[in-house]
């Protein structure tokens, strides 16, 4: 493999790029999704809070209101969404949860 000089690096030409096409879903899911938090004995009052505030957007004194729910009734509905991103929040906040250490679950089903 040859090595290029400084120079030549500067002189050498961008490669041809084109941009993607952009296809809008015209089949948007608009079904709605309940995420429901569960409580469990090991997962922090403090991990919960912060992953309310984190992952699904809830202002703090929302996000302690949620984990008092799980904590005295067993689960609390977080939040309402489109199942994608329902999904994908779920998926966030599990996996910062495994990171902890914590063993905190969601489960989501439709809203009716």
């Amino acid at each position: 493999m040859t090595r290029l000089t400084h120079l030549q690096m500067l002189t050498v030409a961008a490669p041809d790029v084109q941009e993607l096409p952009v296809f809008e879903d015209t089949a948007v899911d608009d079904a709605r999704w309940k995420v429901i938090a569960h409580d469990d004995p090991i997962t922090t009052m403090d991990f919960v809070v912060w992953a309310m505030v984190q992952f699904f957007y809830k202002p703090l004194i929302f996000a302690e209101a949620i984990m008092w729910q799980v904590h005295t009734e067993g689960q609390s509905v977080v939040d309402v969404l489109p199942k994608a991103e329902a999904e994908r929040r779920v998926a966030q906040a599990t996996f910062a949860a495994r990171l902890q250490g914590f063993p905190f679950r969601f489960t989501i089903e439709p809203d009716q």
